[in-house]
């Protein structure tokens, strides 16, 4: 059927809007302030939008041509190299929760990192229903605080965060003696308060320190009391 004058006008003028609206979307995602990409778990990043290029010095081909591996290895910082695996870890065995971190990059004409915080989701699943790729959202956060101690304050929330979520692979026992090594309290004393042997109190204490990863009293404590134990 064909379409008269009035509907053709109607319908030309329905594609303009929307090409305005798509035009305008594409806008908001290219300049928003913050590295927006979409990352297939095996591929790596198959999408990003030009504030990710800018920030980090690679274009969306260069950064499918190196490889997830290596670019993930040419921008973010060694010691924070966790951040990024550890998501791919969680949506392998998604439970729903979102997933973020805190994490160190640059870019790839300069040595000094930045910080950033991010955020992923779920953004697309296989047959099986297993998410396949995610969506990615890091925001670098020096320019965005005014003041250092802004900063400081916000890495060291994170840190207590996460060091509480490290806390939640003891056990009560461990946790009870643990409290207790922050008060100060020998091995000998926390036995004779828990009615246990110095042997087990002591096979505790390494147990706790080898999860924790610290090397000595003085770490376990300090960590202890950053997640508001003892």
């Amino acid at each position: 059927m064909d379409l008269s004058l009035t509907q053709l006008t109607a319908l030309e003028q329905q594609v303009k809007e929307l090409k305005e609206k798509c035009a305008f979307l594409e806008r908001v995602i290219h300049e928003v302030p913050a590295n927006i990409y979409v990352s297939d778990l095996q591929k790596g990043v198959v999408w990003c939008n030009k504030t990710n290029e800018e920030t980090l010095g690679y274009t969306l081909e260069e950064i499918k041509n190196m490889g997830a591996l290596e670019y993930m290895q040419q921008i973010v910082h060694p010691e924070d190299m966790n951040i990024p695996e550890d998501s791919i870890g969680h949506y392998q065995e998604f439970s729903g929760a979102e997933f973020g971190g805190v994490f160190r990059a640059k870019h790839k004409e300069q040595k000094e990192y930045k910080w950033f915080i991010g955020w992923a989701k779920a953004f697309k699943k296989n047959q099986e229903g297993q998410v396949k790729e995610i969506l990615c959202v890091d925001v670098d956060m020096s320019p965005r605080m005014n003041t250092e101690k802004q900063l400081i304050t916000a890495l060291q929330e994170n840190l207590k965060h996460k060091n509480k979520l490290l806390f939640k692979t003891l056990s009560n026992r461990e946790i009870e003696i643990l409290d207790l090594v922050c008060h100060g309290l020998s091995s000998k004393v926390i036995a004779d308060k828990l009615f246990l042997s110095v042997h087990t109190v002591n096979t505790h204490r390494r147990n706790i320190q080898a999860r924790l990863g610290t090397t000595n009293v003085a770490d376990l404590v300090a960590l202890a009391k950053e997640a508001g134990l003892g």
